[in-house]
């Protein structure tokens, strides 16, 4: 009895070789007599769709790139097709190559068999003693294979005096793939779309069940109702005829409720190695709406994400065209270059029920509502599809009335004039800041061998979103003039003469802003628009970061302070900087503040206790 031969090697490819170097060539020349070598060919074999041209993945992506290989098997037959005993046979990890050893003259048939994902999915491989024998099998009723497989069949003759051979192997894919596409008449109706379902006609004779070693399809099974949601498409053994069936799309609207349309389609013949499209004209009533409308459940859809991250890099929090705002307007709102509505908001603080009015400068004076957030959360960033850049959409102006805007897909943010509309509490706040600062980031000379500077990181760089934030609004409250009023005679200026109260106001109204830094050795660095603390500085300023009761004037507060009266021009020679005079006066308003709840931000747990 011949003894078996069956071969499983089980791994993650990390590159899939596509061809033979020169020095590889050499390699082969010089093996002994008798062995053959199979070089194995992946990259190439990627799906094609009717015109013969590799198809796009729904990242843009070309199955090309995508294809890696984690499991392969192969078997060896003699002319009648059964299998043989080999002394040697080696195939290398990354599934490149395999080197069979031992063979005599004769004809045989070598059978090639892989499958791109490395642990098992539904699809059962079995041990075929023959070529006429099953080897790849859908055990499932009514559900497709939804595996990339790989098959190729060759056929080898060896003479008594055969010299070494090598062999190209361009493995094809033995399964086709079916793709649902959703015509949408923008990116942004995709947000609606909850759960994709297709259904064949007739599941109980609908596709292949199996694929033998010789690589013929046999067997009849379905394919019913199939979620594909996720990928949109699915792979499958090939049909036995062309299918029909529904595609069931479970949708809702913007106020939260659903509806379920169904889509008759026909004609879908699903082949190895070619995509079938099932091509459906979606609907929703929104469909012409221009409105963006996006709830909490929609941040991940859209793909929202957070600034100042842990693992965020210094590149980008140092750029000033990515990091940078003003104090009394955190929520930047702006069309970017990909035409897409951009946000990004500057707070430790979540705001609700927000809305974007937009005027199209070209067709109208009047502003509709161009955007709707129900919240936007903590540092938020993303960049939202806006409907009307694919396709015409009617707008609701702010008395009722409709205007329809025709397709804007070169959209700029010049085109456009933005407004913010909500009554959150903390945007009432911010609107009270009568100065227009200019906040940004930068690491000075931290990477210059310098005594005293250092690099800021990401919570650092909240904190001190958080710090201008408090101490734009206070110098712009009530509060603060008031008290202020009671120093009269006692800020001194650099030439110890009384300053006056109303033109120090004017000055820290049209201050330039600051450049946060951070500083060790020294509580703070600062002048003109620098401003650097040290990092317990940073986070020592809020009323509960001392014990209550306590002194406000403490270390952190008086140098946060202190260093701004040198931003204002001040220096040590005045009461601007040292003494019982301005950072007093600054750090009983701000814990004051603080502790009553009325700055921004007035808790250190508020930044503190965020996600990093």
């Amino acid at each position: 009895m011949k003894r078996r031969i069956w071969k499983l090697v089980a791994g993650v490819l990390g590159a899939v070789w596509l061809g033979v170097s020169c020095s590889e060539r050499e390699e082969l020349g010089g093996q002994e007599p008798g062995q053959v070598t199979f070089q194995l060919s992946f990259g190439e074999a990627s799906a094609t769709d009717s015109t013969g041209a590799g198809t796009l993945t729904r990242a843009g992506r070309t199955e090309e790139e995508q294809v890696r290989i984690g499991r392969m098997w192969y078997v060896i037959t003699d002319s009648r097709g059964e299998r043989i005993a080999l002394h040697t046979h080696k195939l290398s990890p990354d599934f490149s190559r395999l080197t069979v050893d031992g063979l005599k003259a004769g004809d045989y048939t070598i059978a090639f068999l892989a499958a791109a994902e490395p642990e098992p999915g539904r699809a059962t491989v079995s041990d075929p003693e023959r070529l006429a024998e099953t080897w790849l099998a859908n055990p499932e009723a009514e559900a497709p294979l939804d595996e990339q497989f790989f098959y190729r069949r060759v056929e080898l003759s060896i003479g008594r005096e055969q010299a070494p051979m090598a062999q190209t192997v361009l493995m094809e894919r033995c399964v086709g793939r079916v793709d649902v596409d959703l015509n949408l008449s923008s990116e942004y109706m995709e947000r609606f779309i909850r759960r994709v379902e297709v259904e064949f006609d007739d599941p109980s004779e609908a596709v292949c069940t199996t694929l033998d070693a010789a690589g013929r399809y046999g067997g009849a099974g379905g394919i019913g109702t199939y979620d594909v949601t996720r990928n949109r498409s699915f792979y499958s053994l090939p049909s036995l005829g062309a299918l029909s069936g529904t595609v069931t799309v479970d949708s809702e609207r913007s106020d939260g409720t659903s509806f379920v349309r169904r889509y008759r389609f026909s004609g879908c013949r699903i082949e190895a190695g070619r995509v079938a499209r099932i091509r459906i004209d979606y609907q929703h009533p929104e469909s012409r709406e221009g409105l963006l409308y996006v709830r909490e459940s929609d941040f991940e859809r859209f793909g929202t994400d957070t600034m100042f991250l842990a693992d965020e890099p210094r590149g980008v929090f140092y750029s000033a065209s990515r990091r940078s705002f003003y104090p009394n307007a955190p929520l930047q709102v702006s069309v970017a270059e990909d035409h897409r509505l951009r946000v990004r908001f500057y707070s430790p603080v979540e705001i609700r029920d927000v809305k974007i009015l937009c005027r199209f400068n070209k067709f109208s004076p009047e502003f509709v509502e161009l955007a709707h957030f129900d919240r936007i959360y903590p540092f938020m960033e993303a960049s939202f599809p806006l409907p009307v850049v694919s396709s015409e959409r009617t707008f609701t102006t702010a008395g009722g009335r409709k205007i329809v805007v025709p397709a804007q897909p070169g959209l700029t943010n010049e085109e456009v004039s933005l407004v913010i509309r909500t009554d959150d509490p903390f945007m009432e706040k911010v609107r009270r800041i009568d100065s227009r600062w200019y906040i940004r980031f930068s690491a000075y000379s931290a990477d210059n061998g310098h005594a005293y500077w250092r690099h800021m990181n990401p919570l650092l760089c909240r904190h001190g979103v958080a710090l201008a934030l408090n101490m734009a609004f206070m110098f712009s409250s009530e509060e603060f003039n008031e008290e202020m009023n009671k120093y009269e005679g006692r800020l001194l200026d650099n030439g110890r003469n009384p300053i006056d109260l109303d033109g120090l106001r004017q000055r820290i109204r049209s201050h330039g802003g600051l450049v946060l830094g951070c500083v060790a050795g020294v509580g703070g660095l600062g002048g003109g628009q620098t401003y650097g603390l040290a990092n317990y500085c940073y986070t020592g300023v809020y009323f509960d970061a001392t014990p209550p009761g306590s002194h406000p004037h403490n270390y952190a507060r008086q140098a946060m302070f202190h260093e701004y009266g040198h931003c204002l021009g001040y220096s040590h020679s005045s009461t601007m900087t040292y003494g019982d005079q301005w950072t007093v006066l600054c750090a009983t308003v701000f814990v004051r503040m603080g502790s009553e709840g009325k700055l921004p931000v007035c808790s250190k747990d508020e930044v503190g206790n965020l996600p990093m």
